[in-house]
This record gives structure tokens, C-alpha cells and sequence, in this order.
């Protein structure tokens, strides 16, 4: 029988498992109202730019297709806003008519059906055949925006500058503002609408919108309750609608209420096929206009995709928006539906409604397709200045977004970017701007890139060295006429705006140093990612400058696509004087080799020189006859294996005569070489005194002569032969020291 404690505990876990549940749900619940308080206003805002449109899209004689195409533009909202907001990577998103789409579906409209009038067409015939056109517009630019998220380019798109979404931002709040000023004033915001003469009714409007406005900044600046915006909205709508039945102004004829969406008529893409009096010649005309949806379509998702990212400072998945809009579009095409695109001010009115996850995007998307299905007139149950107000309070956050940031950064020039973008899109449309924003920020872009310039790094031999090691009287004289090689590192494209920067800087540097004093220009085109014509001109500037100079040019490092640039330019080839080379060692070694062999120096004197060389390098006091009996000599005839990597390095040799290549084998098996070493030189002295294995493998390059000191004989001159063997421990000293300080030199030259 267990003791009371004990089914005490037994009964706690599932108690807590209960309490958390019910709490989940009290979540859940709260979240929902919040969500479906938020959707529906949302709904409301969305259905007056809707109407709008629908306006636009059939006007004259056309009106016939005014209930059509707003019910096309709600099914659209609800089954492409639906998918769209459960399926976004930036939650919560309202979806709608698009604007810049919008406005170019309004032209296509007024091409098409002029031409249907044309040929002798009804109005009704026109009608159909826009709303055919409509359809496949959708299907397009569906089809497109989820082809690049199936293939995951989102990533190339990521190119919108700062300045195009803060513009973007800042006239999407002037544009709603002064839809709010027009919805409540039925005048446009400007110099003169504002001050000609207002009615009460007008005034008074506008004044509810302006305390609807300072209520929201109040609640959102004070109150931190999670359900104060919503509970606000419920309150002011609920106090506004009793005022203005008290007040006898709750008739439409007084305009606090915005007039019945009136019926709303069906339509099939199918049907309407069957029996349209649309004809190839004519899609094909129309097809231009029917791509220009598709691009705008993209250019302005991306826009607003940014917009949204800054607006909250979140990231989103691009692909991610992709597939689910161009899902959206494919999936409500068939049902009639209009593409439906993200609604930056909506998905933000979400937001400060009160929404708390994606679900008041799917409320919103629901709520349009209960009215387009059942003509229910929810816009004419929210009073005017409450929606306006809303309205309001979101064009001061979006400006105040896109403004603050450069502002309180002290980005002025930024700042002035925006603001002029701004008016760009307030004066000829959000397409143009953005259009005008991209080809500014391109050429900022170059602009830019051209001030930076292409040359990463430059230096003298005087200050790096190749791969080869050279006897001190070789090594002497290319560090003291070093400025002979100028070595240039190039990076980025070099394209129009960045080659001729190549060209001067070069030619600077050459006539600096004076008529005679460069022999040779290596160009390390290793981290060169492309180049297109101008370089090629530019580089053919170069060239013949350098012709004039006596300079020879060293193109290293090139990929495929860079030599053939320069090979189609007839820069390099055959008949050039200039080289070509694998990589910068191998073109400074060859530039080194030409200087030694013009100043004479690249002779081997052999075993004849050796001596003499050694007794230098030891001092007076040693005696070279002496020490070198404690050294093996080695003769090899032609290029073979002396040590191998992974050995005891039990050995040190003197070069007295050939050339020894060292290579390391990499992780793949393959084989690298990293210095080459020529008379006079000491190898093997690292391995040697830290008691190691080898780390490369040594080989003879051709014929050499080596002087070899084994471990034994190094330790029998010790005990010998003190002194020959601290002359010997100096002789390394300073090698290594050499080799430090030449190394601390070239550190010190590439870091610049």
C-alpha cells in the first residue's frame, strides 16, 4: 500500500502536464483573438486598395469589369494569401493586389482592351479577354518566382541597397498617409488641397483620424499589456459606431463609412476560354506586356521582401518567399484568382493590431474570401477615421523607420539618398524609383570599386622573393636592384569603371622611378574573378607604354576564362613578347634568372668557387681545408631523389655546385614545389639541429656537387675541433637569422 506522500508525487507529474496544457491553450486562445481582431482589419484596408484598383482596371466603357476583377482580386488574396501567410519565412505577411504589378496589369488592360473594341469586339468580349490576360500574367509570374526558389537563386537578387528599401519605406508611408487624408477628406495631399476651404463633416473626419492616430502612438509608447492594441482598435470602433448613430451620421450619404462593395461577379478562366475572341497575333503582341508583369512582379517582391527584413529587423529566406508566391499564384490562377504579392504596410498593420503569429495573415486571406464569396460588406461596418487612423499611424512608423536609421547614424549622404528616392517613387511611381535606385546603386557601385581600385597589393623584389635561393652575391645584387621587378596583386572584376585604375597606377609607379629603371611588371591575377573589354583596352594601354619602356609585362595566376580575355585582346600569344606563367613564384624566379643573366651573375663557378665562398662565409679564423675534412663529398650526375619527406634529417649539405628543387607532398597525394636552390646554398639545417624528419623531399636538378655533414662527423668535430665547430654553429646562425629577417621583410611588404 503506498504512503499518502508517495501518491502525492505520483499525481504531480500529471497535474504539471495538465496546468501546462490548460496554459497552452489560454496561449493559444489569446494568440487567436489577437490574430483574428488583427486579420480583419487588415481585410478591411486591403479591400479599399482592392476597390481601387478594380477602378483603374476597367474604367469607361470597361466598368462591366469592375465587380469581376475585384472578385478575381479577392479569390487571389484569400487562396494566394492563405498559402503565402503559412508558408512565409517572415510572419506574420498580408497578401494583396500588388502595386507596382497592379499598375502594370491597369496598362495591359487598357492596351488589350482597346484592341478587342478595335476589331469589333463588345465590351463584355473585352472584359473576358483582359481578365484571360490577367490569368495568364498570374500564371507567369508564378511560375517564375518559383522556378528561381526551387533553384535557390535567391542569393543573386540580394542586391538591394539601404537607400532603394529605405526610399521604398518612406513613400509607402507618404502614400499612406495620403490615402488615409484622401479616404477621410476625399482631397489629395497637397499645397492646394489642403488649403482650399473644408466642410465640417471633412474636418471633423480627419480630426477622429488624428486622435485615432494619437490614441494608437499613446498605447504603443505606454501600455505594455499584450492585448492593448487589439482591445484599443475593439474599444474606438465600438465608441466611434454608438457616437455616430447618436449623432445621426451613421449613413453612408455622410461618408464616415466607406460605400457597399455592391455585387460581385464570378467568373471561370475556363469557361471564359472557350468562347474569347482572343487570338494568337494578338498574345503575341500582348506577350511583351505579359513579360513586363513577370519582371515587375520580381523587382518589386524583392524590394519589399528587404523592406520588411529592415522594417523588423529580421532575415527571411528569399527562396523561401519565392516558392511560396509563386505557389500562391499557380494555385488561385485555375480558380480565377489575381497573383497576389506581399503587402509591406498590411503585413505591418499585422503586426501593431495586435497579430501574434502567421495565423492573422490566414484570417486576413479568409476574411477577403468570406466577402468575395457571400458579398458581405465588412468595410461598411469599421467607421472611416478608425481605419484612416490606422493608416496614419502606419505611414508615420514606415517614414520614421526609413528615416531614423541614417539619421541617428549621422549618414548624411545616406539620408539624402533616401529622401531622394522617396520623392522618386512619390512623383512617378514605385516601379520607377525602384528601377532609378537599382541603376544609382550600380553606378555608386562602380564608382565606388573604381576608388578602391584593382591593385590589392604591390611591392619590389627588394622586398619579396621567389621560391629560389641564391648564393649571397646573386641574392646581393637582385635585393639592390629590386625596384628593376614591380609585382602587382590584382583582385576583384576589372571591368569599365576599375581597369583604367590598372593602367595609371602603373604607369605612375614606372615613371616615378625614372626612364630605365623597370625591366619587368608581374601581374598576379590569382584572386581576378573576371574582366570584360575596357580591361582589355586598358591592359593593351599598358602594354604598349611598357613597349615604349622596355618593360616586359608577366601575366600569373590566370584562370581559363581571364586568358582567353587576354588572348582575344592579343595581349599574350605567340607572337607577344610578354609571358605567361602558372603562378607568381615561377614568374619571379624567371624575372630574377633574366636580371642574374643579364648582370652576368647566374654563372656556376662549381667546386672551383666553393672555397672560397665557404672560408667568407666562416670567417679568418677558421680553416676551410680543415673543416671540410668532416664533410662526405657527393657528386650526382643528373636529377634524382636525395632525401625523401618523412626521413631523419641526420644530415646537412652544402651546395657547391647544380641546383637542388624542394617539393612537399600534399594531403592529396599530389606533389608541390616550394624553393629551388642554387649554388652556394645550405639545406637541410633545420630538421637537422631540431633532431626531425625532413619535411620535403630534396632532389638534384640536373648535375650537382654537395658537401655533406653527417651527425657523426658533427659530433666528432665537436670533440675535436671546438673552435671549427663554433665557426660552423656561427655560419648557421647567420643563415637562419638571414632567412628570419628576409622573411620578416616580405611579411612586412604583403601586409601593407
Amino acid at each position: 500500500m503506498d504512503a499518502p506522500g508517495m501518491r502525492d508525487n505520483a499525481r504531480a507529474p500529471r497535474m504539471l502536464s495538465g496546468s501546462l496544457t490548460a496554459a497552452q491553450l489560454a496561449k493559444a486562445g489569446r494568440d487567436g483573438i489577437k490574430d483574428l481582431i488583427a486579420g480583419l482589419v487588415a481585410a478591411v484596408v486591403l479591400i479599399g486598395n482592392i476597390v481601387s484598383f478594380g477602378a483603374l482596371m476597367f474604367p469607361g466603357e470597361l466598368s462591366s469589369g469592375i465587380p469581376i476583377v475585384i472578385w478575381a482580386m479577392l479569390i487571389g488574396s484569400c487562396i494566394g494569401g492563405a498559402w503565402i501567410a503559412a508558408a512565409t519565412s517572415l510572419p506574420p505577411l498580408a497578401s494583396g493586389i500588388d502595386s507596382p504589378t497592379g499598375a502594370v496589369l491597369v496598362l495591359l488592360s487598357a492596351s488589350a482592351g482597346a484592341d478587342v473594341l478595335a476589331a469589333g469586339g463588345t465590351p463584355h468580349s473585352a472584359v473576358q479577354t483582359v481578365m484571360l490576360l490577367f490569368t495568364a500574367a498570374t500564371v507567369l509570374s508564378g511560375a517564375l518566382l518559383y522556378g528561381l526558389g526551387k533553384a535557390k537563386w535567391g542569393a543573386y537578387f540580394r542586391f538591394v541597397p539601404y537607400f532603394v528599401v529605405g526610399g521604398f519605406m518612406a513613400a509607402t508611408g507618404w502614400f499612406l498617409i495620403a490615402g488615409g487624408v484622401r479616404m477621410t477628406s476625399g482631397r489629395a495631399l497637397s499645397l492646394t488641397g489642403i488649403t482650399a476651404t473644408w466642410t465640417l463633416l471633412q474636418g471633423t473626419r480627419l480630426a477622429a483620424a488624428a486622435a485615432v492616430v494619437a490614441v494608437l502612438l499613446g498605447v504603443r509608447q505606454w501600455v505594455k499589456w499584450a492585448f492593448a492594441m487589439p482591445v484599443s482598435l475593439v474599444a474606438m470602433w465600438v465608441i466611434g459606431a454608438l457616437a455616430l448613430r447618436g449623432f445621426g451620421l451613421s449613413d453612408t450619404v455622410h461618408g464616415f463609412y466607406l460605400p457597399s462593395l455592391g455585387t460581385l461577379s464570378r467568373w471561370s478562366p475556363f469557361d471564359t476560354a472557350r468562347g474569347s475572341q482572343m487570338t494568337w497575333s494578338m498574345t503575341a503582341a500582348l506577350l511583351p506586356q505579359l513579360l513586363a508583369v513577370t519582371i515587375v512582379a520580381l523587382i518589386s517582391m524583392v524590394t519589399k521582401v528587404s523592406s520588411i527584413e529592415v522594417g523588423r529587423q529580421a532575415s527571411g529566406d528569399l527562396d523561401c518567399e519565392f516558392r511560396a508566391h509563386g505557389l500562391a499564384s499557380l494555385i488561385a490562377a485555375p480558380f480565377g484568382g489575381i497573383a497576389s504579392g506581399l503587402q509591406v504596410g498590411t503585413s505591418r498593420l499585422l503586426e501593431h493590431a495586435g497579430g501574434a503569429t502567421r495565423m492573422s495573415g490566414v484570417f486576413c486571406a479568409l476574411a477577403l474570401g468570406a466577402v468575395a464569396i457571400s458579398n458581405f460588406d465588412l468595410p461598411g461596418l469599421i467607421p472611416i477615421p478608425i481605419i484612416a487612423g490606422l493608416v496614419f499611424y502606419l505611414g508615420y512608423t514606415f517614414i520614421l523607420d526609413a528615416l531614423w536609421r541614417p539619421f541617428s547614424q549621422r549618414a548624411w549622404f545616406d539620408l539624402g539618398l533616401v529622401t531622394a528616392m522617396m520623392i522618386v517613387c512619390i512623383q512617378y511611381g514605385f516601379l520607377v524609383g525602384i528601377v532609378v535606385g537599382l541603376i544609382c546603386a550600380c553606378v555608386l557601385f562602380a564608382i565606388s570599386y573604381a576608388r578602391r581600385g584593382v591593385v590589392r597589393r604591390h611591392v619590389t623584389r627588394a622586398d619579396f622573393t621567389s621560391y629560389v635561393e641564391r648564393s649571397a652575391i646573386a641574392a646581393d645584387y637582385l635585393r639592390d636592384k629590386g625596384a628593376a621587378i614591380q609585382l602587382y596583386w590584382l583582385s576583384g572584376y576589372i571591368f569599365f569603371g576599375s581597369s583604367e585604375s590598372v593602367f595609371e597606377r602603373i604607369r605612375g609607379d614606372i615613371q616615378e622611378l625614372g626612364q630605365g629603371c623597370v625591366k619587368y611588371v608581374v601581374l598576379d591575377f590569382g584572386t581576378v574573378s573576371g574582366a570584360d573589354a575596357s580591361a582589355v583596352v586598358s591592359f593593351t594601354k599598358l602594354r604598349n607604354f611598357c613597349n615604349q619602356q622596355g618593360v616586359t609585362i608577366i601575366y600569373c595566376a590566370l584562370s581559363a576564362a581571364n586568358h582567353a580575355v587576354l588572348e582575344g585582346g592579343g595581349l599574350i600569344g605567340a607572337k607577344s613578347k610578354h609571358q605567361v606563367f602558372a603562378d607568381l613564384p615561377y614568374s619571379l624566379a624567371w624575372c630574377e634568372d633574366e636580371m642574374l643573366a643579364r648582370a652576368s651573375l647566374d654563372l656556376n663557378a662549381g667546386d672551383a668557387g666553393f672555397a672560397p665562398w665557404l672560408q667568407r662565409e666562416l670567417g679568418n679564423t677558421a680553416d676551410v681545408a680543415q673543416i671540410l675534412t668532416y664533410f662526405d663529398r657527393k657528386a650526382v650526375d643528373g636529377s634524382q631523389v636525395l632525401y625523401r619527406q618523412g626521413e631523419p634529417a641526420n644530415t646537412i649539405d652544402l651546395v657547391a655546385a647544380g641546383n637542388l628543387a624542394i617539393d612537399i607532398t600534399k594531403a592529396d597525394g599530389s606533389s608541390l614545389r616550394v624553393r629551388r636552390i642554387t649554388t652556394y646554398k645550405v639545406v637541410g639545417e633545420m630538421g637537422f639541429f631540431r633532431r626531425s624528419v625532413r619535411v620535403a623531399t630534396v632532389s638534384s636538378d640536373g648535375p650537382a656537387t654537395l658537401f655533406t655533414l653527417t651527425r657523426v662527423n658533427f659530433e666528432r668535430m665537436r670533440l675535436e675541433r671546438p673552435d671549427l665547430a663554433a665557426s660552423f654553429d656561427d655560419f648557421i646562425l647567420r643563415v637562419l637569422a638571414d632567412r628570419v629577417e628576409f622573411a620578416n621583410h616580405a611579411i612586412a611588404a604583403l601586409s601593407t
